[in-house]
């Protein structure tokens, strides 16, 4: 069984075999006043943080009968900038709970920084150009041995909204909400580079991009994916007193399509298959103060995500005109354990 069957499996008993136990069900959640709400701010590690992109295939060699240049395809990762992890972070994140209706922000920061050697020749599109001669270049090149300091100031910002139809208090002791989120994962930085100074150009590519050898430059990236999926808050604890907390959260996404949601230009429409995956596990301890409660909790989060783009051109003349680079592979990894400290209110 895989660990998506074994967590459905465990929402389903957690949602509707407790139902049969429960002494009363109450539509649109378990609400509790003075702890509807929770701010909390995190510490802790990103033991995981792995990105890649592969070079696959080039329609436009197959149809000129060069496909030996096949083998130009190149694969670039965060381990090639030594980058993998893991990395200290931090943050916050709120809950907010309504009838029916619950909102959850999470937002981490991590600040990655390393000096490394080029394994082999580095070709790397930038953001903002580096002047060489009198030119500008949005290319840059990184020769195989020479050294290099990259920096990455990077956020993953979560935003969901929970619909909660009922919830089931069992005792006044023990209070389970069953949910389904709606929401949207977002992952943006902005990273620095220092190859050294500029001192020289190369031709590379077909059709040919010039590439400044060396320089510093810097820029932004920002991904993004929808996400939706089930989940539960168990709740242990009279209303009154120190209660225990915890939710799971699995969501998921998945496209199979163009990309024409992104772009405006339909000769840069190319098709898109992708899969998200996000597991979410928190717990907390509730400790009640005066008009607030102390809460103390740990969270563990996996997140992956696999993709592929590639040309939507299949007629030959199509394929020529267009000139189109390769198809691509994607990957995205992390993976988290943040202790947390709040309030509820």
């Amino acid at each position: 069984m895989t660990c998506r069957q074994i967590l459905l499996a465990t929402l389903l008993t957690l949602t509707t075999g407790t139902g049969a136990l429960c002494a009363g069900v109450e539509w649109g959640g378990c609400l509790e006043p003075g702890r509807d709400q929770n701010l909390r701010l995190s510490f802790g590690v990103v033991s995981e943080f792995e990105g890649m992109i592969a070079e696959t295939r080039r329609k436009l060699y197959d149809v000129t009968g060069s496909t030996w240049k096949q083998d130009d395809a190149e694969i670039y990762s965060t381990s090639d900038f030594n980058l993998d992890g893991s990395y200290r972070a931090m943050g916050f994140s709120l809950d907010m709970a309504w009838a029916f209706v619950q909102l959850q922000l999470d937002s981490i920061f991590l600040n990655p920084t390393t000096s490394a050697t080029a394994r082999r020749d580095y070709y790397i599109a930038i953001s903002d150009s580096i002047e060489y001669r009198g030119q500008s270049y949005d290319h840059l090149m990184i020769p195989a041995g020479a050294p290099f300091h990259a920096e990455l100031f990077g956020n993953m910002t979560e935003l969901n909204f929970l619909l909660v139809p009922v919830g089931f208090n069992i005792g006044d002791f023990v209070r389970i909400n069953p949910s389904w989120a709606f929401g949207l994962v977002l992952f943006g930085g902005r990273y620095e580079i220092d190859a050294g100074e500029p001192r020289g150009t190369k031709t590379y590519q077909n059709p040919p991009e010039e590439f400044v050898v060396g320089g510093q430059t810097s820029g932004l990236t920002i991904l993004g994916a929808p996400q939706w999926g089930p989940g539960v808050d168990l709740h242990l604890g009279q209303t009154e007193g120190v209660q225990v907390r915890l939710r799971v959260q699995y969501l998921f996404a998945s496209y199979d399509g163009g990309t024409g949601w992104f772009t405006t230009a339909d000769h840069r429409e190319k098709n898109l298959d992708f899969s998200h995956k996000n597991l979410r596990i928190r717990g907390q301890v509730e400790i009640p103060l005066n008009r607030v409660a102390l809460t103390l909790g740990l969270q563990a989060q996996f997140i992956e995500t696999d993709g592929t783009v590639s040309s939507s051109a299949t007629d030959p003349a199509d394929i020529l005109a267009r000139q189109e680079r390769f198809d691509k592979e994607f990957s995205f990894r992390l993976q988290s354990l943040l202790g947390t400290i709040g309030i509820t209110f």
